[in-house]
């Protein structure tokens, strides 16, 4: 027999927030009809279904099984129902996940929370939560809805995952001020001078491939380190004279905020292509179809055009 509805939805919710509290104001139910309900879930199902770690509720094995059908079951049910209802954002109250590699967190992060408080009153019900896991769990977290999007470049991605590119963006170079090559950075330079290479912690994200590409190009001598991110390969570029190769629309941000020098890539590595994933199971959902409309707007708006290197001094 399949559990009411209304305890369908607790659980959808707990899977996503992974806290009684939230879930109760995003439901407008009081704590404990959210812990009652859950008590009859976990007789109904002979499991716990959350164990609590630290603030979070986690979900147990069984509650992950369940993620997807409970999904399915809801969206029939509001199929039947007519329809999704529209989301308005001005009066919703709604906490989106979203996976950001480090590079889109600085930069893209700040575009998208200005983009929200620039709405009418703020859209005060609404919340932006970077969601940090393991990368190899990024398609089974945007099926339980963990995550609602994420944004970058993920091969890796393919069963019921739907996508919407961004934009591409090519690599430059970044130098501390007062680099010995600063305004002369050719083919010739770049391959005799010491690099910081960034590996990415999870093999199939787009740069561990420019990392291999520049592996086979530069002298072993010639790669000072290897670091996890972009950000801190810029840090790094900061304070010695290695140069860091890192996308343009993260580098010129960066170079503007760290006094870096910024120059163009004299070797040719295969474009970044940006993009917007999310599951199938969302791509009717009214909140989600918002949110996605939201992040090409607010980012075609604010980042997406130009490529150019004389605004980033």
């Amino acid at each position: 027999m399949i559990p009411d509805l209304s305890h369908l939805l607790i659980l959808d919710s707990l899977l996503r927030e992974g806290s009684l509290t939230r879930t109760a104001e995003l439901l407008g139910m009081t704590q404990p009809t959210v812990s009652r309900a859950l008590a009859k879930l976990r007789r109904h199902f002979g499991d716990p279904l959350f164990v609590r770690s630290g603030q979070r509720m986690q979900p147990t094995s069984r509650a992950l099984e369940l993620a997807g059908p409970v999904a399915a079951v809801l969206d029939a049910a509001r199929q039947l129902e007519g329809g999704p209802a529209a989301f308005d954002p001005l009066s919703a109250t709604r906490s989106f996940g979203l996976y950001m590699v480090d590079g889109a967190v600085v930069n893209i992060l700040p575009q998208l929370l200005d983009g929200l408080a620039r709405l009418e009153n703020g859209a005060a019900g609404l919340q932006l939560r970077s969601v940090h896991i393991d990368p190899g769990s990024l398609e089974a977290q945007l099926e339980r809805g963990h995550i609602d999007l994420a944004i970058g470049r993920f091969p890796h991605l393919l069963n019921n995952i739907r996508q919407r590119k961004l934009w591409d963006d090519e690599y430059a170079c970044l130098m501390r001020p007062g680099h010995p090559w600063a305004g002369q950075l050719d083919r010739d330079a770049w391959l005799t001078h010491r690099h910081v290479l960034i590996e990415m912690e999870h093999t199939s994200h787009h740069n561990v491939a420019v990392t291999r590409k520049l592996e086979t190009l530069l002298e072993p001598t010639r790669i000072l380190c290897h670091v996890p991110s972009f950000t801190s390969a810029a840090h790094i570029a900061l304070h010695t004279d290695a140069i860091a190769t890192i996308p343009l629309r993260l580098a010129r941000p960066l170079a503007r905020d760290l006094g870096l020098t910024l120059a163009p890539m004299p070797v040719e590595l295969p474009p970044l292509q940006l993009a917007l994933y999310w599951h199938e199971r969302s791509h009717r959902d009214p909140a989600n179809r918002w949110l996605r409309e939201f992040v090409l707007t607010t980012l075609t708006n604010t980042l997406g055009a130009g490529t150019g290197y004389a605004d980033s001094a």
